[in-house]
């Protein structure tokens, strides 16, 4: 082999090496920090950081240091998992959830954590930690399992995103995966909660109880005022009848005074000697007797 080949092949191997420090590559979903002499490296004359997207670049060999991050969604599961929590009434709870994350602001991300995502998310999981026990806290049972979980849970992602934003991070979304009662608690709650549904049990029969008598009271009230109605419509008619039977009384005596005085005469006749036990002591000549006399005639 000639002496240039030899210097070519030297000066190929070179430059392959050069290559290889001075150059570096970013795929896709990644995001870099050039880190000169420990320092993060700026834009020029401007004080934000040079952060190298997804690509190919060159960097000073043997003093620029290359940070390489994944800027995708990631999930944080908290190791500490199930969360134990105490709601507004003292009850005990173990609560299991789960994150979506993401680095938002790599420069701030790698100066609070030092590039670690390990520690990155023991902190978040404590900052977490601290706003589910206190929102659990804030909460009675029921209102944390059901009537007010979709508020709870948007206020946890609220404050978690808030606090993410000192760690360049962005919370994504927080999610209560599954709320279970210690076992040595669970007869405790049963029991309180069977005590609950007594008493409502009890305030809702009472409340029927109430209704019924309300209810019992008015339709006697509208009992009494029909009858009154009924009794006064009666008397009308009744007096109407008996008025009407007077006129027709008093035409019929108007009209013959003598045989109709002489017809009553023979009704009471009727009615005073209907029964054959009756006794009557009566003046023969007395005025009852007056049809007797001269019956002959």
């Amino acid at each position: 082999m000639s002496p240039t080949k030899i210097i070519a092949g030297i000066l190929v191997f070179l430059i392959i090496i050069i290559a290889s420090l001075s150059l570096f590559v970013v795929r896709e979903s990644q995001s870099a920090l050039i880190l000169r002499l420990g320092k993060i490296v700026t834009n020029g004359n401007q004080d934000q950081p040079s952060v190298q997207g997804p690509g190919l670049h060159a960097k000073i060999p043997f003093i620029d240091q290359i940070r390489i991050f994944d800027m995708r969604l990631q999930e944080l599961i908290p190791s500490s998992s199930p969360l134990m929590v105490v709601t507004k009434e003292q009850t005990y709870l173990l609560v299991e959830y789960f994150a979506k994350w993401r680095i938002s602001n790599l420069s701030k991300f790698y100066t609070s954590t030092s590039g670690s995502v390990r520690w990155a998310e023991n902190l978040l999981e404590q900052r977490i930690n601290d706003i589910v026990r206190a929102e659990y806290g804030r909460r009675t049972s029921n209102q944390a399992i059901s009537q007010d979980r979709a508020n709870m849970v948007a206020a946890i992602r609220e404050q978690a995103n808030n606090i993410g934003k000192d760690q360049g991070i962005t919370i994504v979304d927080v999610r209560i995966q599954q709320i279970t009662i210690p076992a040595d608690v669970m007869d405790s709650v049963f029991k309180r909660m069977e005590t609950e549904r007594k008493q409502f049990a009890e305030a809702k029969r009472a409340e029927g109880v109430q209704k019924s008598e309300e209810i019992k009271a008015l339709a006697d009230q509208k009992v009494t005022v029909i009858k009154a109605e009924a009794l006064m419509q009666g008397a009308n008619l009744r007096a109407k009848g008996d008025l009407e039977a007077a006129t027709v009384y008093a035409e019929a005596f108007n009209a013959d005074p003598k045989f109709y005085a002489f017809y009553r005469s023979l009704e009471a006749y009727e009615k005073s000697f209907k029964d054959k036990n009756d006794i009557l002591v009566l003046k023969p000549d007395g005025q009852f007797f007056q049809y007797f006399h001269g019956a002959n005639k």
